[in-house]
């Protein structure tokens, strides 16, 4: 299993895992299969771009992408100290062998390489124990809850959201 931050070469890979998460995980995230489905391969290499505020890492098991994982970094001075870890997968086939802990340790790494970032969160859907279990694992501790969050087939989803510190 290699660990790489992505390239816009990536894109059309990027794209297909990214649209076989949200499809066959909707409640697992905020964003509806159908908002990302209309965007054309120029938007996933867009956001694949190199940048200080944005990278999303994959796991290649030889030449198919199995895991993503992106950090995120606001531009806006006063949230500075702070980056976000989201849209998080790995394809059912490799999960239990310790992708998603290569992933996390990816974007925990980058984000300790950036000056002044002093913590990290992410937030999952209440109830997404095995989630909660792995990050638990990284030493990510609960924050807070955030009700009603979003609303997917007439039912609403609580997310959780953890932090952890760099310093």
């Amino acid at each position: 299993m290699q660990i790489r931050a992505l390239t816009s070469q990536d894109a059309a890979a990027y794209q297909a895992l990214r649209l076989e998460s949200l499809r066959d995980h909707p409640t697992a995230y905020c964003t509806d299969h159908s908002e990302e489905a209309a965007l054309e391969l120029e938007a996933f290499a867009l956001r694949l771009a190199a940048s200080e505020n944005s990278m999303t890492f994959g796991a290649w098991d030889e030449d198919r992408l199995v895991g993503i994982a992106s950090l995120n970094r606001p531009t806006r001075l006063r949230q500075r100290f702070r980056a976000t870890i989201a849209g998080m997968y790995v394809v059912p086939a490799c999960r239990r062998q310790g992708v998603a802990s290569e992933l996390l340790a990816a974007c925990i790494e980058r984000a300790r390489q950036q000056a002044g970032l002093e913590e990290v969160c992410l937030c999952i859907t209440v109830g997404n124990e095995p989630a909660r279990r792995a990050y638990e694992a990284f030493g990510f501790q609960a924050d807070f809850i955030d009700p009603r969050y979003f609303k997917y087939e007439g039912r609403y989803y609580d997310l959780e959201w953890m932090r952890l510190l760099l310093c």
